[in-house]
């Protein structure tokens, strides 16, 4: 037995080290001090995992905090190699391009962005506009970041706009707020703003691999149903006054925190005391693997 327990303690803490490195990694991004976008460049060290496991199984004799101390330094100088790579193309040079689709008779539309990497901004026109969407895309070095596929069948539309070459970029997108909508969203490696509160938005899903977002939900649009699905990813969640909401959340490794005194729990959700009678709800469902979510 004392041999069993001595051999547990030589016993190299991968799996805490990592959480250490991506702990640090997220933190300075949430401070802006690094970019969400530098993810694109620190993927491809994904073979050092490799090199950490096997070195943890060659070196577990040692001292565990030496080969610790060994491996943190690892992660450290691919870190350090990412930003280097990811650095000489800061300064590069950006343009925007501008992109639109009048309303027209449309009834209802389906818009579905996938993006990948940067930063998204999604919110609403005037009511006076006579517009669908309007949306400012930049990009580096002059390349045309959005690609745009729009249908119209009868009084639906269906909108579908992705990156270009995943180029590092920044949309902002305003959404007419006379007609409803359904939108699916997936997002890699970015940074999220969506104030959605004055859109007619009766569904939306999401998928986020990497990234951060923060969401203000519709105040009027009735019924709307809502499914969050994110890896790694910090998740902030406003359901505005007046609306009630009933919540389910699954969060595997990670800080859930939800405005109890608004949404009681009850059994495996958090439902607001008034929502079989409210005009304006939200059904939401979250998953989230790692990171942080909160409802308020």
């Amino acid at each position: 037995m004392p041999e069993q327990k001595s051999q547990r303690e030589r016993h190299v803490p991968v799996f805490g080290i990592l959480l250490l490195f991506l702990g640090v990694v997220f933190l300075l991004q949430n401070f802006n001090v690094l970019p969400w976008a530098l993810w694109e460049t620190l993927w491809r060290f994904w073979p050092v995992l490799i090199i950490i496991i096997g070195l943890s199984i060659l070196l577990k004799r040692w001292n565990p905090w030496l080969v610790s101390i060994v491996v943190l330094a690892l992660l450290c100088a691919c870190l350090g190699l990412a930003i280097w790579q990811y650095g000489p193309s800061l300064p590069a040079k950006e343009t925007t391009i501008n992109y639109s689709e009048p309303l027209g008779n449309l009834e209802r539309a389906k818009i579905q962005l996938d993006f990948t990497p940067g930063s998204l901004t999604v919110g609403s026109l005037p009511s006076s506009s006579q517009n669908f969407i309007e949306v400012d895309s930049k990009a580096r070095n002059g390349d045309r970041s959005v690609k745009a596929d729009f249908h119209r069948l009868g009084n639906e539309g269906s909108l579908h706009l992705s990156t270009v070459d995943e180029a590092n970029t920044g949309w902002d997108i305003r959404l007419t707020r006379n007609i409803p909508l359904m939108m699916d969203i997936k997002s890699a490696v970015s940074s999220m703003e969506l104030d959605l509160s004055q859109l007619e938005v009766t569904e939306l899903r999401m998928d986020i691999d990497v990234g951060t977002c923060t969401m203000k939900m519709p105040s009027s649009a009735g019924i709307t149903s809502v499914y969050i699905e994110a890896d790694v990813a910090n998740v902030e969640v406003t359901i505005p006054d007046g609306v009630a909401a009933k919540l389910k959340a699954d969060v595997d490794l990670g800080l859930f925190k939800v405005d109890e005194d608004r949404f009681p729990r009850k059994n495996d959700y958090y439902v607001s005391r008034n929502f079989d009678d409210a005009e304006n709800r939200i059904e939401l469902e979250l998953d989230c693997d790692i990171g942080r979510v909160q409802v308020k």
